[in-house]
């Protein structure tokens, strides 16, 4: 059933969550006396495979359902996506938490990327490197005077400064990016580290 939803589906997203009901490795269960069947695990694989799904990894907890006093405990909860859903949400992981009244965990989708919007401006390490380069950052930054509140008074800094490390680059490295600075250095026989 699943596999007919997958292929009337090709270019959607999908996002399967829930209980499996089965486990992908012996390290995904310890329950005590019991024996894990291979032909289990390979079944699970296989449906996997001809889901065309990839499994998002779990953090904050190794296991999703305990027996009460924790005697047994497998990884059974799981979210599937297809390439489709990676492509549009492509940092995303469960996040475990802990157990109420359920034998399962809590799961929930954090996103890893935070977006702080466009970066002010890029900075090059080798400029740290440079004798001149505190003084010239301490006496632009002081020299620019913006009023506002603190948050665009930092932000109009930022984008002044930038500017003048662009022109700064320039009239002392001559060139504009950290690549081609690395290559100078390499070609002149000075270690870049």
């Amino acid at each position: 059933m699943i596999k007919g939803i997958v292929d009337q589906n090709d270019d959607c997203c999908i996002c399967m969550i829930g209980d499996f009901n089965s486990i992908r490795h012996c390290s995904e269960s310890a329950r005590k006396g019991e024996v894990i069947e291979d032909r289990d695990i390979h079944e699970f694989e296989s449906h996997i495979q001809q889901w065309r799904v990839t499994e998002l990894s779990l953090t904050g907890k190794k296991y999703t359902w305990y027996r009460p006093y924790g005697f047994c405990k497998s990884k059974l909860d799981r979210m599937m996506v297809n390439s489709e859903w990676l492509g549009k949400w492509p940092n995303q992981v469960l996040k475990g938490l802990g157990r109420s009244f359920s034998d399962h965990i809590t799961i929930f989708i954090e996103s890893q990327v935070k977006d702080w919007g466009p970066k002010p401006f890029w900075f090059i390490n080798c400029w740290i490197e440079h004798p001149n380069f505190k003084e010239f950052f301490e006496n632009k930054w002081a020299g620019y005077k913006i009023e506002g509140w603190s948050g665009f008074v930092l932000k109009e800094k930022l984008k002044l400064l930038r500017q003048d490390l662009k022109k700064w680059n320039k009239e002392v490295f001559g060139i504009m990016d950290e690549q081609n600075f690395k290559k100078e250095r390499s070609y002149r026989g000075i270690g870049y580290y």
